[in-house]
């Protein structure tokens, strides 16, 4: 079936036929893309304009046709179309419009990074008449601008390839053939047609479009901010991808713009930095906690002992320099050592018991806890704990598979969340084979116009097979290549997780994995040197799968919500 966009059709007047010429177009082959009442808004020389075509069909190796549908009676008198009413049609007639229509298409994308398509594909129009028969057609005098060739009639309902194909088939007195590449097909998609819809045909759709479906406020997450906006302290739990680090980055802005000072803490220097360099704001101080322990303490090198004696003084004398704090990654500050000078519950105090109105906000993930051995107890004794749900980061196939191993829930996603390409798990027979699978998936995902591509391994950057070919954290001088550990709290379009074995999936290993495949958004590639014998033993001792195991490998990646790949 043919790829429809959107899925349903939109919104139109029933005289006009439009859903049963939709529910036509959708039985063409899968080549073929649909696009339902596509609109272009133009601003030239200050003035504002906007056209709408019923239907945009767009075939890879035959070209574009703008279509216009118009059922019913229709007349042509005294060289003017008409209305069954008599009251006459805009714009010149259908075929004059469609025409327009097709001339403006070509100037959008004359002016866009895909000029040079104009000379690689055929652009026809043509106007749906489902009220006439071919018959009736053939009798017919039409006006100079209309050309049968360019006329769909009733029979299309039933075939409307046959019709189609006729005006593919005509030849342009420019001479254009089409002769679209793969790639050139994908962005003229990506980047001309799907834009002016909020759908997701396929699995490597532009990541800018799903970022903004991805990263918006849902409903629960404003709840939770307008909850805030009347305590004073609060403990939010969340799984990978529920926007723990989008409400509290929107929290302190908001704080923020009241001209009030936020002290921004986290774990993990990358995360310090992204939020420094994407959310900068002067009122909103980012650290990491030793970070904030070397300005408490004026040091090179963080001495929690003097920070607790400086925090101290600062409880005293309330003179600290923030109004709100704000902890992400909450689970991470369990470390012996600040929980042994209990830092952070002496920074809450000092928020609190000064009562100047200030905030203390902590955000994390139970799952999450890779870098202390216990939660922290400053948040188990917050007496408001509150939990998000629903992911909003990852397609629902990434959110499965990265869930798999440690729990049997389903995670809970967003209305309309993009269900996305699954997982794949490369099996490697050797390091050399791992590290050509994850240059030619690199080069694949490149080619499918990717760039957002992050290379994460659980193990140390030392351990990795990569070790040997990183340069200044780069992979190719292009791709970032870190550990889970230290990516935790960021995300990227693409993953691909690498070192994966038998030994990744042991209970004290397994949350790392977690981490790391539930950073993608939108892609997910494993690369796994794991032999069937450690399969099997991954699944039945550590999936606990109780089916019978006949292809190990193949059985292992369908239990974790993927696509096993053996030869690439």
């Amino acid at each position: 079936m043919a790829v429809m966009i959107p899925e349903r059709p939109r919104t139109f007047d029933p005289a006009s036929q439009e859903g049963l010429m939709f529910e036509a177009l959708e039985l063409l082959p899968d080549e073929y893309y649909v696009f339902h009442s596509f609109r272009i808004a133009d601003v030239r020389n200050n003035r504002f304009s906007e056209n709408e075509t019923d239907f945009v069909i767009f075939n890879r190796n035959k070209g574009v046709i703008c279509l216009e549908a118009k059922a019913g009676q229709v007349r042509y008198e005294n060289g003017i179309w008409l209305y069954g009413s008599g009251i006459p049609m805009h714009n010149g007639g259908p075929f004059n419009q469609a025409s327009s229509n097709k001339y403006r298409l070509m100037r959008y994308i004359s002016d866009s990074n895909l000029s040079n398509i104009l000379e690689k594909c055929k652009f026809f129009h043509g106007v749906w008449f489902p009220s006439i028969s071919d018959d009736k057609l053939r009798s017919m005098t039409l006006p100079p601008e209309a050309a049968k060739e360019l006329v769909l009639t009733k029979e299309a309902l039933q075939n409307p390839e046959v019709y189609l194909n006729r005006i593919f088939a005509l030849e342009l007195s420019s001479r254009v053939e089409t002769s679209l590449s793969e790639l050139e097909s994908k962005r003229l998609i990506r980047e001309i047609f799907c834009p002016q819809f909020n759908v997701f045909p396929s699995a490597s759709f532009d990541a800018d479009l799903k970022k903004i479906v991805f990263h918006r406020l849902l409903r629960e997450q404003a709840g939770i901010l307008d909850f805030l906006d009347e305590q004073l302290t609060a403990a939010v739990n969340g799984a990978a991808g529920t926007g723990k680090t989008m409400i509290a980055v929107e929290k302190a802005s908001r704080h923020a713009a009241e001209g009030e000072t936020v002290l921004f803490l986290c774990f993990n220097s990358k995360l310090k930095d992204y939020l420094e360099e994407n959310y900068p704001n002067k009122l909103v101080a980012y650290y990491t906690i030793a970070g904030f322990v070397c300005r408490l303490c004026n040091s090179v090198t963080p001495d929690f002992d003097k920070a607790k004696s400086k925090l101290e003084d600062y409880y005293i004398s309330g003179n600290f320099p923030f109004k709100h704090v704000i902890i992400d990654e909450g689970q991470d500050f369990g470390a012996d050592i600040i929980e042994e000078t209990d830092i952070i519950s002496l920074i809450h105090d000092i928020i609190v018991d000064n009562d100047t109105g200030g905030t203390f906000y902590v955000f994390y993930d139970r799952l999450q806890l890779v870098q202390a051995r216990s939660m922290p107890k400053f948040i188990e004794n917050l007496d408001c704990r509150l939990t998000l749900y629903r992911n909003c980061r990852n397609t629902e196939n990434i959110a499965l598979t990265s869930l798999r191993p440690i729990t049997e829930r389903k995670p809970k996603l967003f209305d309309g969340a993009v269900k996305g390409t699954p997982a794949r798990i490369h099996f490697c027979e050797s390091q050399e084979d791992e590290k050509g699978k994850i240059d030619s998936t690199i080069n694949e995902l490149s080619n499918d116009g990717f760039k957002d591509i992050v290379i994460l391994t659980w193990k140390t950057e030392t351990s990795s097979i990569l070790s040997n070919y990183i340069k200044n954290g780069k992979y190719r001088n292009k791709y970032q290549f870190t550990t889970c550990r230290k990516f935790k709290g960021l995300e990227a379009d693409v993953v691909i997780l690498i070192d994966v074995e038998k030994e990744t999936f042991d209970a004290q290993n397994v949350l790392l994995y977690y981490v790391g495949t539930s950073r993608a958004r939108i892609r997910l590639e494993i690369m796994a040197a794991m032999s069937d014998d450690d399969c099997r033993a991954i699944l039945s001792e550590s999936l606990h799968y109780s089916g019978k195991i006949r292809r190990a490998k193949k059985d292992l990646a369908s239990a974790l919500n993927a696509i096993g790949s053996l030869n690439g």
